[in-house]
């Protein structure tokens, strides 16, 4: 499997989970017959229309009808709901027969064109030959445009910095989230993303038109239109022209033009595979979001610290010095404290053999306060020779050290 495929099939495994949540239902393997044709969708026009409900699923078999809390798939003669393609999420809405309501969460599209609402029937029954009012989720239809016309957008400055060797090696457009993945030989560095950032956010406040037409590949290619490499296409394509600035073949769903994208911030940048980096970014409303997220983290930490935004950089270094000097003074004192206790062990340490033998417990000290006892021990008495424990919880702690008299002599600390 080459980079490339790797990055699709990443994207079919994300597809595969979430149907499985639905109740690992096998929509591929379901024989429709020849008798249901491919579902016409008017989902570019149309946030909603009536149609006719031409199949319907439950577990992995056809069974015409579907009740209340079985989960299942719904084919129609057309739809306003897109399916899951090009990295681009699906549509999520509902299906409406008077009081009947069936709740879409995924649409997938099999290999006869037929489009596979799935979800869960919610409240009544719907059964084939049924008219239904199919209605998208517009606020989230909208948050999806705003992220997949930036993803063209981010395209297009990808290659403005960084080359025309850039490549879409894959992506996922979700609402208000994008990843991208594409070719690039290394890292791409602080100073590039920024000029990248600069360049998305500057062809947004340019409010281009988003023109988007069907024409013959010839003319799409003549225009200069991008392309993924590894894609089939026909005689006709669809072209989303913004402005002139980015124009490229596709068949996702995208605003009229790129300032209703709103605001656009990358959050990160990384490797996924040899010569594969990927970009991730948000946009429009949670990318608001985030915005004040942040503001208001700013402001109860200047709440905190008794400070203005403007200053807040300046008190932080004077706290972070303020606790540098606080934490050289704990040290000193411990230093001192344990100076003492050392004293204290070798005035009352006992004379056996010539040697200052000393057995202490040191209440609630870890192994390196220990092992700095025991050092200043070594150091002090040269003829030591001493074990000292500690207990914390259920841990015990033991040391044991001689002094270099003490190992001429024989003593083994062991």
């Amino acid at each position: 499997m080459d980079k490339f495929t790797a990055c699709r099939e990443e994207q079919r495994v994300r597809a595969r989970e979430a149907r499985k949540a639905l109740g690992d239902l096998g929509w591929a393997g379901i024989d429709f017959g020849s008798e249901i044709t491919a579902t016409d969708f008017v989902g570019y026009d149309a946030y909603n229309c009536n149609a006719k409900v031409v199949a319907v699923c439950v577990g992995e078999e056809v069974t015409g009808s579907i009740t209340g809390g079985e989960k299942g798939a719904v084919v129609l003669d057309k739809t306003p709901f897109y399916a899951e393609m090009g990295g681009q999420s699906a549509d999520h809405g509902v299906l409406l027969f008077g009081e009947n309501r069936f709740t879409v969460t995924d649409v997938q599209k099999d290999k006869g064109g037929r489009y596979l609402h799935s979800g869960i029937m919610t409240a009544g029954t719907l059964k084939t030959d049924d008219t239904v009012c199919a209605s998208i989720d517009v606020e989230r239809r909208k948050a999806i445009m705003r992220a997949h016309s930036a993803t063209h957008l981010l395209q297009k400055a990808l290659k403005s910095v960084l080359g025309d060797h850039v490549h879409q090696a894959g992506s996922l457009v979700e609402p208000d989230r994008l990843r991208f993945d594409f070719s690039h030989y290394s890292a791409v560095t602080p100073e590039q993303l920024t000029e990248i950032d600069v360049l998305v956010q500057s062809a947004i406040l340019e409010g281009y038109g988003i023109d988007i037409r069907e024409m013959p590949i010839e003319e799409a290619k003549a225009m200069g239109a991008m392309a993924l490499f590894s894609e089939k296409y026909g005689d006709t394509v669809r072209v989303v022209n913004m402005g002139g600035y980015s124009v490229e073949l596709c068949g996702g769903t995208h605003l009229d033009n790129t300032a209703k994208v709103g605001p656009f911030r990358i959050e990160s940048e990384g490797s996924v595979a040899s010569g594969i980096r990927r970009i991730e970014a948000i946009t429009g409303k949670l990318c608001l979001s985030e915005m004040e997220l942040a503001r208001q983290r700013v402001y109860n930490a200047c709440s905190i610290l008794k400070t203005k935004p403007a200053e807040l950089a300046t008190k932080l270094e004077s706290q972070i010095e303020e606790i540098k000097n606080l934490k050289k003074s704990i040290e000193s004192f411990k230093a001192r404290e344990t100076a003492g206790e050392v004293d204290r062990f070798l005035f009352g340490a006992r004379i056996v053999g010539g040697f200052h033998v000393i057995t202490a417990n040191v209440p609630d000290a870890d192994g390196a306060k220990l092992r700095q006892m025991g050092d200043t021990l070594r150091d002090k008495a040269a003829d030591v020779v001493a074990v000292l424990s500690s207990v914390s919880g259920d841990k015990i702690t033991f040391l044991a050290v001689c002094g270099k008299d003490a190992v001429a002599k024989g003593m083994k600390a062991g």
